[in-house]
């Protein structure tokens, strides 16, 4: 009978040919797929976030003799400097410490692999995952449209308001902070003095910006467990913001006329009823007033239409991603979401002329459009986040102004 062997890991064989010396080590995980993967060279668990991550993605940290991976640490550097055929690696800000760790690649070619300086670890297999397949690290599903209610909405993001609001900081999630705020601001000008509605203020966070900046500042979400984090915190450090809670299709709170500007940050692609919200900022805005939000960019948003192809399919290499697959983008579908077994939170894909239609009917004329990238400071700290935003855009900007009436 003949003794199956089992293949040899795909990293070994990448190092072997540039480090002769190299010695392959057997393929123990992934073995039906084209990159399988021995130990060392397989997935480690982050202990701060315990998710499971591409050896290449996390870095360890000696003095408190735990791992973390790129999303929890504070920055992350692409070190030049070619070893075993890779240019560069990621260099990792400690979370615990006022340092900087290699990831494991590195730390194996440098001899300082926690596994090559505590042989109990390695007997041990201290960190690695023990899944024996590459896991999705998101929960996904789509669905018709039509079975998503302003309800069903308003519940799925009350179910995942306590993860949503735990990504958020003074200045937003890591998108909104380095990619989309800079250029929103920039095109918001001067809010001195400006009645401003956030739609769809969610944890407040942006609110509190314009406030901070002179704005008087309204924001309504239709989230009950986002609204609280956002009056929590608007009490704790009053601001003088008024928050209230609506769906942005129906606001009677607002008068005719009441904005100046209206600002909706990343928010319109999960409205349930986004034609009718235009409408209503139509009402709301005096004439002459502007209408400036994000939304995901909906000719490459993922997972639909796009959806990254890696090799391996968990690399963390941007390099290693082989392009964007781009299909089914005249699918009109809802989109759940959200980090494996947590609670997942609906939104929608549409099209770029959907959204240009509902503008020009509710009476808009669409002044500019921006699709925003990382600046070199955020491509500097934080490149494994943003590399991939220099190929393709993640997200689009719309400024759009109620007209006023000609002069007779």
């Amino acid at each position: 009978m003949a003794t199956l062997v089992a293949p040899a890991c795909f990293y070994c064989r990448h190092i072997r040919a540039h480090a002769s010396g190299y010695r392959f080590r057997p393929a123990r995980h992934a073995i039906g797929s084209m990159w399988p993967r021995c130990d060392w060279h397989w997935r480690f668990q982050c202990d701060l976030c315990g998710h499971a991550r591409n050896f290449q993605g996390i870095a360890y940290c000696a003095h408190e003799q735990r791992y973390f991976c790129l999303d929890c640490s504070p920055e992350q550097r692409a070190q030049q400097g070619a070893f075993w055929g890779w240019p560069y690696y990621l260099r990792l800000r400690c979370p615990w410490r006022s340092e900087t760790h290699g990831c494991l690649d590195r730390l194996e070619y440098d001899g300082r692999h926690p596994w090559q300086t505590d042989l109990d670890g390695r007997r041990e297999k201290r960190g690695m995952s023990p899944a024996r397949e590459i896991q999705e690290r998101w929960s996904l599903r789509v669905e018709p449209v039509e079975k998503v209610t302003e309800r069903v909405s308003r519940e799925s993001w009350d179910a995942s308001g306590t993860w949503w609001a735990g990504r958020y900081g003074v200045h937003g999630d890591v998108n909104r902070e380095w990619v989309i705020d800079p250029a929103l601001f920039r095109l918001l000008g001067d809010v001195r003095g400006r009645r401003v509605l956030d739609a769809g203020s969610g944890t407040g966070y942006l609110s509190r910006l314009l406030a901070d900046r002179g704005a008087k500042v309204a924001g309504v979400d239709h989230s009950a467990r986002l609204l609280a984090v956002a009056r929590r915190q608007e009490s704790l450090d009053p601001r003088g913001i008024e928050y209230s809670k609506g769906d942005l299709a129906r606001l009677p709170q607002f008068d005719d006329d009441t904005f100046d500007l209206i600002v909706s940050n990343v928010v319109l692609q999960d409205v349930v009823r986004y034609q009718e919200a235009f409408r209503e900022f139509h009402r709301i805005l005096r004439r002459g007033g502007r209408l400036l939000f994000s939304i995901t960019h909906p000719c490459f948003e993922r997972p639909l239409p796009g959806r990254w192809i890696r090799e391996p399919p968990d690399s963390d290499r941007v390099e290693e991603w082989k392009g964007l697959l781009v299909d089914r983008y005249y699918d009109r579908v809802a989109i759940w979401w959200g980090p494996a077994r947590k609670p997942q939170a609906v939104g929608f894909h549409r099209t770029l002329e959907d959204y240009a239609s509902a503008l020009y009917d509710a009476g808009f004329l669409i002044a500019r459009i921006e699709e925003p990238t990382p600046s070199a400071e955020a491509l500097e700290r934080k490149h494994r986040e943003f590399a991939d935003y220099l190929r393709v855009p993640l997200f689009l900007i719309v400024e759009a102004i109620r007209p006023s009436p000609p002069r007779r």
